[in-house]
């Protein structure tokens, strides 16, 4: 007889919450998928926009944050985060990591990692969360 364990809840205290902040859904999916086999994180919650990441941020652990949003971009969108966030970790979730805007915000964020490679989401989240 095989049996299923459940994934671990976002409510436990060893699981990290993350919110992810992407206009894309695909991102958040991969990360659920990535994160419940990883066992130490949880996608808690998702946004589309920067002010709908605002209004998620409080109880979150840390934040993956896209550079372009609907709604925001670049520095200011990064310091509305700093600017509610309570030292929560951002870590900027990039398609690219050598670029103009990237550059702009590199010294705001704690971490800047390419959608490419989870491993590295999965570094920088240890890193600054003490997973």
């Amino acid at each position: 007889m095989v049996t299923m364990t459940e994934a671990p809840s976002a409510t436990e205290p060893s699981i990290k919450r993350v919110l992810v902040v992407d206009d894309h859904p695909a991102v958040s999916l991969a990360l659920r998928l990535a994160f419940r086999l990883d066992g130490r994180f949880a996608v808690t919650d998702s946004a589309a926009t920067g002010a709908e990441g605002l209004r998620k941020l409080a109880g979150q652990d840390a934040v993956l944050l896209d550079l372009h949003l609907p709604d925001m971009v670049g520095p200011d969108m990064v310091s509305a985060f700093r600017a509610l966030g309570c030292g929560v970790p951002l870590i900027l979730h990039s398609a690219a990591d050598d670029t103009p805007s990237v550059d702009a915000v590199r010294e705001m964020v704690d971490a800047v990692v390419l959608k490419s490679r989870v491993d590295d989401v999965l570094a920088a989240l240890t890193r600054l969360t003490g997973a």
